[in-house]
């Protein structure tokens, strides 16, 4: 019976990260605010992180980084590595420092965004040169780091709804 849930969980993961793969991709979809709209790939691997064990976490940032690099770069790499690194570490530190809860969800949640999208702005356009980054930097990665982080509320409770209902109550 357990891994019967925790296959039915799993396939529930992956099916939320193909939908929020694809309205994070569909144009015009969400509303862009101040010129910034969310990574909602960054949202779904930091909240399973969250309630899974290490592999798991680690897995499902693999994947949710990889689709945030097609859809970003059409290039596996960045993002990949990344969340897959903040996804380990997250259910490392949730299984032996941290009580897992909201509050502690979303400061890592936000601590994380800002190390994605900072780090993704540092290596993309401060390394190579752009003139005028800062204006860029905070007319669109500012509203997109906020933008990302408040998505993380409502993206934590229906993972919280999946992780509760596929697993066995002891």
């Amino acid at each position: 019976m357990q891994k019967k849930l925790t296959v039915l969980r799993y396939f529930a993961y992956g099916i939320e990260i193909l939908i929020l793969y694809i309205l994070q991709g569909t144009p015009n979809l969400i509303p862009e605010i101040h010129g910034g709209k969310p990574v909602l790939l960054i949202c779904t691997a930091l909240t399973i992180a969250a309630f899974e064990k290490e592999l798991p976490a680690l897995f499902f940032g693999l994947a949710c980084g990889a689709l945030c690099d097609l859809a970003v770069s059409n290039t596996i790499g960045y993002f990949a590595v990344v969340m897959t690194a903040l996804c380990y570490l997250q259910a490392v530190i949730f299984s032996s420092v941290m009580v897992k809860n909201f509050l502690n969800t979303m400061l890592y949640a936000f601590c994380s965004c800002v190390i994605v999208i900072g780090l993704y702005f540092v290596f993309f356009y401060i390394f190579k040169g752009y003139a005028n980054i800062s204006i860029y930097f905070v007319n669109h990665y500012i509203s997109r780091i906020i933008y990302t982080f408040v998505c993380v509320i409502p993206v934590y409770f229906l993972n919280m709804l999946i992780f509760t209902q596929f697993r066995v109550k002891e």
